[in-house]
């Protein structure tokens, strides 16, 4: 009986080790994410900062340095604008291409019976 006591007691012990070291795991990984984000965020902002200070500095005029901007925007909004219709199309065919499949799968798994002919008698 002891054995079997002590058993239990090195199982749970193993249970308790095994979920110390996978909320070790997780926190790890959730602090790597984190520092990931916070890498991405501190490059766009220092991307965004760059860019205007270039702006800023540059040698060109006030309005032609406006006038660029203004096209430089309306070109990268149209290319959103593009990009988003785009994803948006294959979206929606992949949708109902995935629909079609289910269809013919469920119509496939849910045969209906054979229809017995009417107006004739059946022999038992």
């Amino acid at each position: 009986m002891t054995i079997l006591k002590n058993l239990i007691i090195v199982g749970e012990s193993a249970m308790i080790m095994k979920e110390i070291a996978d909320r070790l795991r997780q926190a790890r990984t959730d602090r790597e994410r984190t520092l990931r984000r916070k890498k991405a965020g501190l490059l766009a902002l220092g991307v965004t900062i760059g860019a205007v200070a270039g702006v800023l500095l540059a040698p060109k005029a006030g309005k032609k340095t406006r006038e660029d901007l203004s096209q430089r925007g309306s070109e990268a909004w149209e290319k959103i604008k593009e990009n988003a219709s785009h994803t948006g199309h294959r979206l929606v065919s992949a949708v109902e291409e995935r629909g079609s499949r289910v269809r013919t799968a469920a119509k496939g798994s849910f045969k209906e019976p054979p229809a017995e002919d009417e107006g004739t008698d059946k022999k038992n």
